[in-house]
Parts: structure tokens; sequence; C-alpha cells
């Protein structure tokens, strides 16, 4: 876990391997939400980056191009 600023706010950035499905998953939340759910997660298969899916968070209504731009950005450098 670690924390990365986008537009002044943190976001706490969590990477870890799903050892159920053999996918690596990033996740984005606010750690200022008192849900402390994912806002965005990109799931990577073994496959690697090109396969790699995005997913939002079904219960919040939207994020912003800026920010699903930003996570990408961060979740690809992490991918390596």
């Amino acid at each position: 876990m670690s924390f990365r600023e986008f537009n002044g706010q943190r976001i706490e950035v969590l990477d870890f391997d799903d050892v159920t499905s053999d996918e690596r998953v990033i996740e984005f939340r606010d750690p200022d939400s008192s849900s402390q759910e994912s806002l965005i997660a990109v799931v990577i298969p073994h496959d690697g980056w090109p396969a790699a899916i995005v997913s939002l968070n079904p219960r919040i209504a939207g994020v912003s191009a800026d920010l699903m731009e930003w996570a990408i950005g961060i979740a690809r450098s992490l991918a390596g």
C-alpha cells in the first residue's frame, strides 16, 4: 500500500496478486471515504498489460476522465 497525490488529494494505491485468479490487481481508493471501497481497479491477468482491464466501483456515479487516465498511468508504471 502506498499513497499518491492526484490534484491535491491523497489516493491510496494497493498493489497485490490475487492468487485465486492468477491476476495482479492495482486498486485506487479515497482514504477519506468512509466506505474504504475502491474507486478504480486495474486487473492485469497473467498475459500481461495488453490484456489488462479497468473496473469502476458500481456504487459510485463515476470518476473524472483525468482521474481514470492518471490511475491507468500509475497502474501501467507499476505493472512494468
